[in-house]
């Protein structure tokens, strides 16, 4: 017993002395401002000061995963995300809400975590300066804390305007993409690239934003109809064609019962066609990625 004690109080000196010795080699290690992106600099000047170069380069982490029932109680990658938090701030697709808004809150009440459901419209009509600074507004009186990734939920346009929102709160504020079309789930999703429309021009506005996780979870598919379905396989063509032929030959192998099953959601589908989706949407998900970034 006295040999353990022993070992934790070095154990805890040790770690002190690296505490002490990180001030120097790596501040950011101790003190970060955020554990999601690593900035480095270096400054030179003249001996006189009268010009001075500065370099600053920052490095970015995200996460992407294929995953399946990311809403059922016992898929844990939500929980664990926002269980230390204590609570989940999320916005959320208007259209999205009215399918999945109660599975939501049933989740993560199940997890004893506190939801915060804001609903914004995710139309083009919305995708404006406007809906950010709504955006804006609520986490602001939410009290959300620069380092208290959002959750974002619903297509492409929630995706670029919660992004982008999230891009000017706190100046940098994380959030996580929980990807509910075929688009935001292998394209818009990940994509470090959000922004917003003004004065009649396309994406006017915006910011390099990726979020900290991106999930996939193609259950959300089933409630998509056949034109979002094709849409999204025509997306997935494209990538296969000028990135990963062993993706254009899978997506053969699967035919038209990808639009049949609506990616293995219903109907005739087993565990082998459900695989053969997973690997679609992973290697369309890695070769957009790559080119991406």
């Amino acid at each position: 017993r006295d040999l353990a004690k022993e070992r934790v109080l070095s154990n805890s000196a040790a770690y002190l002395d690296n505490n002490i010795a990180l001030e120097t080699i790596d501040p950011h290690a101790v003190y970060p401002t955020s554990i999601y992106r690593h900035s480095n600099g270096l400054t030179l000047a003249t001996p006189d000061s009268q010009t001075i170069e500065a370099v600053m380069s920052t490095t970015l982490t995200t996460t992407i995963k294929i995953t399946r029932g990311v809403l059922d109680p016992s898929n844990m990658i939500l929980a664990n995300l926002y269980q230390p938090l204590g609570r989940c701030v999320a916005l959320v697709d208007d259209k999205v809400v009215l399918h999945y808004g109660e599975k939501l809150k049933s989740y993560f009440e199940y997890h004893g975590i506190k939801l915060v459901m804001l609903v914004h419209g995710g139309n083009e009509i919305d995708k404006d300066i406007q809906h950010v600074e709504e955006i804006l507004v609520e986490l602001k009186k939410n009290n959300v804390a620069r380092n208290e990734p959002v959750l974002i939920m619903g297509g492409g346009v929630i995706a670029d305007i919660g992004g982008f929102a999230t891009a000017l709160y706190h100046r940098n504020t994380p959030y996580v993409m929980l990807c509910t079309s075929i688009v935001t789930g292998i394209d818009a999703g990940p994509s470090p690239r959000t922004c917003c429309d003004g004065f009649g021009f396309k994406n006017l506005y915006g910011a390099y934003h990726p979020p900290v996780l991106t999930l996939t979870d193609r259950a959300f598919w089933n409630t998509l109809h056949e034109g979002w379905i094709r849409h999204g396989i025509a997306e997935i063509i494209k990538m296969s064609v000028v990135e990963d032929k062993s993706l254009f030959e899978l997506l053969e192998k699967a035919g038209p019962r990808l639009i049949q099953t609506k990616f293995g959601t219903e109907g005739d589908t087993d565990e082998e066609f459900e695989e053969l989706c997973d690997s679609i949407i992973g290697k369309a998900m890695e070769g957009y990625v790559r080119s991406e970034y």
